[in-house]
This record gives structure tokens, sequence and C-alpha cells, in this order.
């Protein structure tokens, strides 16, 4: 009897052991296709309907890298207007000349902080203008010139730094192809260039946008060394600038509608306020 019921014990304790291990398999075969599940979720989460290319150039607060990451009021904005047609945005840095000839041909897809112009117009389409910008002339320090147009500035045969292939309306356009003035217009590739090229006593002012200036002026502590004068050329408004190549029909559409909508509720303005 006592072998009987040793055998009995010994069966019972080898059938509960093979049921918990039925048991761990079946529970883990469940998680394992839970698991493949949610995975497949969270892949096909993750695609998106089209990826536009975003050039830019470093223009903080408006386009720079901060932590490895491309970041700055116009990103921001577009990413956003992006994100409403589930769109990714990947990104291109080169010099602005270098932006314009890639959009035009088709190689890049938009650039931020454009001004509308006869020329543009021929391979870009634009969006609804999104926010203003405006150019102050910054000087050196120790620089007496205290007056309030460009023209009394050049008429003292000082040299003004400018980033190639922008646009800095009427007034210095007309200026920057007087024969009187032309030559005292120095190119560089970007505006934070030609603070340093101040210093250098290559140049003797720079027209910039007042926040990028003082944001450069700031971040590389030339507060004593670079101020703003008195002259301000009158703002004008920006758009993103589209490839007629790449962005077409009712994805053009969709985005200038998005756009359009972050500035009329005021998204615009909340995304610059966070720079």
């Amino acid at each position: 009897t006592i072998y009987i019921n040793a055998e009995l014990g010994r069966r019972s304790m080898t059938m509960t052991k093979l049921i918990s291990i039925l048991t761990i398999f079946l529970l883990a075969a469940c998680g394992g296709d839970e698991g493949a599940e949610n995975s497949e979720k969270a892949v096909s989460k993750a695609k998106r309907d089209c990826s536009l290319s975003m050039g830019w150039e470093s223009r903080a607060p408006y386009q720079f890298e901060r932590n490895g990451e491309i970041t700055g009021i116009d990103v921001q904005i577009f990413k956003q207007a992006a994100d409403t047609i589930n769109c990714d945005v990947t990104f291109v840095e080169k010099s602005w000349t270098e932006l314009l000839t890639d959009l035009e041909k088709g190689e890049l897809d938009v650039l931020a902080g454009a001004t509308v112009t006869p020329d543009r117009e021929e391979f870009a389409n634009f969006s609804p203008s999104y926010r203003d910008e405006s150019f102050t002339l910054f000087i050196r320090e120790s620089n007496s010139y205290n007056g309030n147009t460009l023209s009394g500035f050049l008429s003292r045969s000082q040299k003004v730094g400018i980033t190639s292939d922008y646009f800095y309306g009427k007034e210095v356009y007309e200026l920057m192809n007087h024969p009187q003035y032309s030559d005292l217009f120095v190119d560089s590739k970007s505006g934070e260039q030609s603070f340093f090229n101040i210093l250098y006593s290559e140049i003797d002012g720079v027209l910039a946008d007042p926040v990028e200036g003082h944001y450069i002026i700031k971040r590389k502590r030339l507060d004593d060394k670079i101020k703003a004068s008195n002259v301000h050329i009158p703002s004008d408004s920006v758009a993103f600038m589209f490839s007629k190549k790449t962005v077409k029909d009712k994805q053009l559409e969709s985005l200038q509608k998005a756009i359009k909508g972050m500035v009329d509720n005021n998204q615009v303005q909340q995304v610059i306020a966070e720079f």
C-alpha cells in the first residue's frame, strides 16, 4: 500500500509539472502573438504618406541645429503643417544660393522664409505669407554713424555685408544696382559670417533680420563689439517656397491650406513665442 501511494504521488506531481509547463508555453504563445500584433500596429502607425525635403541654412532662431536636431521657428511651423497631411520632413543644409538652385532643379521640395519675386515664381509656388521680415543695419560699436538711411551710410564709403541671393526689398535692390554704391555691397554665404567680417574690418555693417541679428550678438557674445544702428528697412512678408517640379496639385493645396490655417488660428505666433 505504501508503494502504491508513493507511485500515485509521483505520477500526480509529474502531471502537475506537465500542466504547469504547458500553461507557460500557452501563455508565452499568446503573448507572442499579441506582441507581434502590437509591433505590426506600431510599424503601420509609423508609416507616413509622403516625405518632403526641406532646405535650411543656419539662421537662428528661424533655422538652426540644437542637440543634433534641426529646429527653429520656420522649421517647427512647417513640420506642423506637414503633420496635417501625414508627411515626414527631411533636412538638407546648404547655402541659400545652393538651396535655391536645388529647388529650381527639383532636387529639393521646400524652402522657408522666402520673399515672392517674379524670378522665383518661374520655378516655385508659394504658401500664404506666415510672418513678416524686416532688416536692420548692424555696425561696429565704435562706428559713429547715427543716421537712419542706408544711402547715408553708403555715402561715407562704408561697406555693407549681405547674404548672397537674399531679397532685401526694393530700396536695397536699387542701391545695390546704383553705380555709386554697388561696389560697397559684399556678399557672404551667411549672415553670421558677415557679423564676423565686421570684426575683421572687411565690412563696416551688415543687413540682417533684427531678431536674427540680436540672437547672433547674444549667442556669440558680441554685445560690446557690434550694435544695431538707426537704419531699419521696412518689413515684408515671407512664405514657404515649393518646387514646381516636385510639389504639385493636391499636396501643394493641402500644404497651403494647412499653413493658412496655422496663421488664422494664431498657431504661428505660438511657435514664434517659444523661441
